[in-house]
């Protein structure tokens, strides 16, 4: 594997570990999530506990890209190009939104500047 590919993994390990801390946050105290978004809490907390196993399930479909990223190429873009989603959705957002916008968008272009090299070697 390319040093290229393992300091992909690296980052790309990094942030599904940040995701998933932050998913089993919000399933067991979703009223934390929503006050550090400046948002009143949900009722019923079903939503943001829905949100958090939503990122679980998110996360867990990246694995393939993680294991072998030169070969799973598609679950990889499909990744960068759904953080930066993400990002420019809570930045339409604004309010409390925008640290979470900053978050993917950061996480996104990270990702994607550590994969293009990835991606350059394979050609």
């Amino acid at each position: 594997m390319s040093s290229a590919a393992k300091r992909y993994r690296l980052v790309l390990c990094l942030s599904i570990v940040a995701n998933l801390v932050v998913g089993i946050i919000i399933l067991f105290w979703p009223d934390s999530f929503t006050s550090f978004a400046g948002q009143p809490n949900a009722r019923p907390d079903t939503w943001p506990r829905h949100w958090g196993m939503q990122l679980w399930a998110i996360n867990l479909l990246y694995l393939p890209g993680y294991w072998n990223p030169a070969e799973n190429r598609f679950q990889n873009w499909v990744g960068i190009g759904v953080r930066l989603t993400f990002a420019a959705f809570f930045f339409l957002q604004g309010d409390g939104f925008v640290p979470m916008g900053i978050y993917d968008g950061v996480s996104g272009l990270i990702l994607l500047f550590c994969y293009l090299p990835v991606v350059k070697d394979r050609t």
